[in-house]
């Protein structure tokens, strides 16, 4: 291992999100995502055939080994194998196509 020099991990980011005057800020950006993912109700998330990651939908009603999943609840799993950046982007695109006014910010 001489002489490889490893890369450092960037610091952690979180995001805070505002629907409708309502704050979701959780323990890590990750937690954040899945409540707001839950607050715009995973089954309308799902039914956007349009946000995918990788070729994945983003939100589905089974597990699938091939992407990293987080369970929702109610039998909802969600992706969540990307950068903060990415969750920001794509929480601001879902509310686009929902309709629904939301404030995305990452610190």
């Amino acid at each position: 291992m001489e002489g490889k020099v490893r890369k450092k991990k960037s610091p952690a980011l979180s995001l805070r999100v505002t629907i409708n005057r309502k704050k979701i800020q959780e323990k890590n950006a990750t937690e954040t995502f899945l409540s707001t993912i839950k607050a715009f109700g995973p089954e309308q998330v799902a039914n956007l055939q349009d946000v995918r990651i990788e070729g994945f939908p983003i939100v589905v009603s089974s597990m699938d080994c091939r992407m990293q999943m987080r369970q929702l609840g109610e039998g909802w799993f969600v992706c969540t194998h990307m950068p903060t950046k990415s969750k920001k982007s794509l929480l601001e695109r879902i509310a686009k196509l929902l309709d629904v006014k939301i404030k995305v910010e990452i610190f």
